[in-house]
């Protein structure tokens, strides 16, 4: 655990000199762009004086700039712990790889992992770089744990009393507990010795101050069959024990920093207990939300770089005042001049309290961005267009079952109801008329996540504007209307006397959501969908995948499937028949009779199969000498793991059917020999390292570093199960869902299809608590609807940042369009569509969002009077300049003459 970190100007001096040379570069050949150069050259300023929040808009390219702050600490002799959600090792791997960082370790997932992984020669502390899913402080250690579990604790304790007193604590020779904690396979007693062994003998170091008080402080007697639950004191002591064999680290970065605000979250235990630092430490925030509902987020983010409260509390009067002058002003900005001067006082006053913390640049800085306003005049986003559903075109029963969802929200708002109250939280708190038809089909186990999450938002922020619960004499005939608004609801999903049909497939809202998602696609798009409840997203999956299908029999077109799904084959598929007959009632007019026969559909999908696959066979024959050519195009390292499963795959012409049918579905294509061995080698490469994600290379654990052909034979068979599951012949996937239960190496293959273009999916179906935060897909989509419309900007923010993201399809798009001289307003754009009932409270709803939304662009983009209030009054526009000239500001481009 020796360390000689160089000091926090001397990582000024380095991240200044990275952006020298990069400056030297030009754009195509720069690693890092003009806007991503500014803020390290800001991060140089504030650094030595004060840990950073990087609060750039979702998509500018964050990761980069604090992969270039870890490689500067890194360079001075520091050490780096980045702390992210457990959805995102991959990409930070890959840009870790980018920014040339030495080896960093896969993502510390589980305490499973941190023994498992243990090195005694190369032990965890010893790692310039970690990276920590925010989620590992999530252990098990209920009734009766496993010994290694909860050993680490009282083997430290032992050994370091042994160490500075000669002797170890009574009952601990011959301890069973301990003794098979030892014997275990995750070998706790040597990573305790190696820990012990590792602390300098000499000098202030916090792994000797901790263990210090540990022997002086902790109870041995119990420690091996006491309560190490969630906030008992046991398991804070452990909770530190283990961060100690992490190490000492002189940068903290946190991805996501804005994710569990709650003190006894378990970010904020592994921020707090877990991760041990420096005595000169700094925290990077990574966040495109640091404040999302209300200004006293600003506090709780300023903590977690670690602001003092003296410091935060100075910050929060600031910050309150600045909040009331931008209400007060939208309300007064055009009559009142006292008014907009009292904003500009406080504005000032705003930026300069913030800008030694804070760093933020938004998509008025991207150069697509500008491209498209300079070109179009117009904003790049369109968010004025909703997938409207008319309430008088429905039959009698939805009508009945979205008036019912209306006059539940007022029946039920002094209910005792927990049920109601639930239904009255969610539309009070702006979530529409097709939420709450939705919630009707909750499920307990797969929805738990994200109603509790829907419970925590709405206790952080009454906004339901009801009065609170209380009993009254009108409370039993409150209780009877509730009662039947709720039947009335849940008459509209009853299923008829026909097992076989479910009326889910005829909701108003999905079919509304599959008409424009099918004519995107038919237009060569494809299209992100956000949902919370997983019976609803799940009925659009398998009713797109259904009607797509059946189009493609229809057509005579290729369709990767060879029989129709009656039974589970895996936790992600149900039995298709349902949707299907749905979809032929639905398309009965528009296809031919003879694709309309049940009895002839897994006949047919057979052989159009095979017909294609006898197309693949021949060309099969010349695969794996193309992509030994394509490999060497590429220039791969000989030990670069790709190359080497490739080399485990060549003696196994078995999978031969298996690589080629997953390459040609990445590809969507089946005109095989337009495939170039580059392209073909390229998408093989894509395909191990999303398959590879979370595994180790070094399969044997004999941590040498390097991959034998034992080892190699053993990884490629790991990557074939997931690769098998995920290309399988009975999986169609025109449309697939991903939400809290989908396994983690599905979503990487999932997330490397959906950004290929060309290939299934088209649509990609996820939870918002899923896909909302950090995952890229904007490779090839630029759509976004949202099926539950969401209440919060932040997360609304979230959701479209996931395709508006720097070198975006979009950008691609755009420059096409404009070399091709398309008009201004036929420009592609960044789209937006919630799902709306017309004429109820979703329009409400929307409404309160973009609301919200400019409360969040006062705070965050400095617009609190959005330029669309002035019409063509000309008065108004000045006025509205002269407000946004004057409103605070915190990117760094314009200190360094970027802007």
């Amino acid at each position: 655990m020796k360390q000689k970190f160089g000091g926090w100007d001397e990582v000024s001096r380095h991240l200044r000199s990275k952006v020298d040379e990069q400056e030297k570069l030009d754009d195509a050949a720069a690693w890092l762009n003009a806007g991503q150069r500014a803020s390290l050259r800001a991060m140089a300023e504030r650094l030595p004086n004060n840990g950073v929040i990087l609060a750039d808009e979702v998509g500018m390219g964050k990761t980069r700039i604090a992969v270039a702050v870890a490689h500067a600490v890194v360079e001075c002799g520091g050490r780096v712990a980045i702390l992210l959600p457990p959805g995102l090792g991959y990409q930070w791997q890959d840009e870790l790889g980018r920014g040339q960082l030495p080896t960093v370790p896969p993502l510390l997932r589980s305490l499973w992992a941190y023994f498992h992984d243990w090195q005694e020669l190369d032990p965890w502390f010893e790692k310039p770089v970690l990276t920590v899913s925010h989620a590992f402080t999530n252990w098990r250690l209920g009734d009766n744990p496993e010994p290694w579990r909860r050993a680490l604790l009282p083997e430290l304790y032992a050994l370091w009393r042994k160490q500075r007193h000669g002797r170890l604590p009574r009952y601990y020779k011959d301890n069973e507990v301990l003794d098979r904690a030892a014997r275990a396979p995750q070998r706790v007693r040597s990573a305790a010795q190696s820990i012990v062994d590792g602390i300098p003998a000499k000098g202030a170091h916090p792994g000797r101050t901790f263990l210090n008080e540990l022997i002086q402080d902790f109870q041995w007697d119990g420690s091996l069959d006491g309560n190490y639950g969630k906030g008992t004191e046991l398991r804070k002591w452990l909770e530190q024990s283990v961060g100690l064999g992490l190490g000492v680290f002189d940068l903290v970065i946190i991805d996501e920093a804005h994710k569990s605000r709650g003190d006894d979250s378990g970010l904020s235990r592994l921020i707090d207990n877990v991760i041990f630092r420096s005595q000169d430490p700094r925290r990077l925030c990574m966040t495109a939300t640091p404040v999302e509902l209300d200004v006293s987020q600003w506090l709780h983010t300023l903590g977690r770089i670690g602001l003092s409260e003296n410091i935060a509390s100075t910050l929060e009067t600031t910050i309150q005042e600045y909040a009331e002058a931008a209400k007060e002003l939208r309300r007064y900005w055009f009559s009142s001049v006292e008014i907009r001067e009292k904003y500009k006082q406080a504005a000032k006053n705003y930026q300069q309290a913030l800008t030694p913390y804070v760093l933020r640049r938004d998509k008025r800085e991207d150069e697509s961005v500008k491209r498209f306003g300079d070109y179009a005049g117009l904003r790049y986003r369109d968010e004025e267009k909703q997938i409207s559903i008319e309430v008088g075109d429905l039959s009698p029963k939805w009508q009945r079952a979205v008036f019912a969802g209306e006059a539940l929200s007022f029946a039920s708002r002094l209910s005792e109801d927990p049920v109601a109250k639930r239904l009255r939280l969610t539309v009070g708190s702006g979530h529409g008329i097709a939420t709450m038809l939705d919630q009707a089909l909750t499920d307990k186990e797969r929805d738990k996540k994200q109603l509790d999450q829907d419970q925590e938002n709405a206790s952080r922020e009454d906004t339901t504007g009801h009065l609170p619960e209380i009993d009254d004499v009108g409370a039993k005939k409150r209780a009877d209307r509730i009662k039947y608004w709720r039947k009335a609801i849940a008459d509209a999903f009853v299923q008829t006397d026909d097992v076989q049909y479910d009326s889910l497939y005829d909701h108003p809202a999905i079919h509304a959501a599959i008409e424009f998602i099918e004519e995107a696609v038919k237009n060569d798009e494809k299209v992100l969908v956000f949902g919370r409840f997983t019976r609803p997203m799940r009925a659009l999956t398998e009713l797109l995948n259904a009607r797509a299908m059946l189009r493609a029999l229809d057509g005579d077109k290729p369709w990767p499937q060879t029989r129709v799904r009656a039974t589970h084959d895996d936790d992600s598929d149900l039995n298709e028949w349902p949707a299907i007959r749905a979809a032929i009632r639905q398309l009965r007019d528009t296809l031919r009779p003879e694709t309309m026969v049940e009895a002839t559909l897994d006949d047919r999908l057979e052989r159009q199969y095979n017909h294609f696959e006898n197309k693949r066979t021949a060309w099969r024959g010349k695969l794996v000498a193309n992509l030994r050519q394509g490999l060497a195009e590429l220039s791969l390292d000989e030990n670069d793991p790709c190359q080497i499963v490739f080399r485990a795959f060549e003696n196994s012409p078995d999978d031969l059917p298996l690589v080629s049918r997953a390459l040609t579905a990445l590809s969507g294509t089946d005109d095989f020999d337009r495939l170039s061995t580059w392209k073909l080698a390229e998408g093989f490469r894509e395909l191990i390292v999303a398959a590879m994600d979370r595994e180790d290379p070094d399969a044997d654990q004999d941590g040498d570093g390097t991959i034998d052909d034992d080892e190699a034979h053993t990884l490629w068979e790991n990557l074939r199960h997931r690769i098998t599951q995920e290309y399988s012949p009975f999986r169609g996937g025109f449309a697939r869902f991903m939400y809290g239960g989908t396994r983690p190496e599905t979503r990487r293959m999932i997330q490397l299809a959906f950004n290929r273009k060309g290939s299934f999916p088209k649509v990609l179906v996820a939870q918002s608590m899923v896909g909302r935060e950090g995952l890229n897909l904007h490779k090839a989509c630029r759509i976004v609807v949202m099926l539950h419309p969401e209440w919060n900007p932040g997360v609304a923010e979230q959701q479209i940042g996931r395709v508006d993201r720097v070198g975006s399809h979009w950008c691609e798009q755009l420059e096409a369009k404009i070399k091709q001289n398309v008009p201004g307003d036929q420009l592609p754009r960044i789209e937006v569509r919630p799902v709306i009932f017309h004429g109820t409270y979703d329009e409400h709803n929307w409404q309160v969002l973009r609301e919200r939304w400019d409360d969040l662009r006062a705070q965050l983009h400095g617009i609190v009077v959005p330029s669309r209030v002035a019409n063509e009054d000309e008065e108004a526009k000045r006025i509205i300049q002269e407000i946004t000239d004057s409103a605070p500001d915190f990117s760094p481009s314009r200190r360094f003459g970027l802007r």
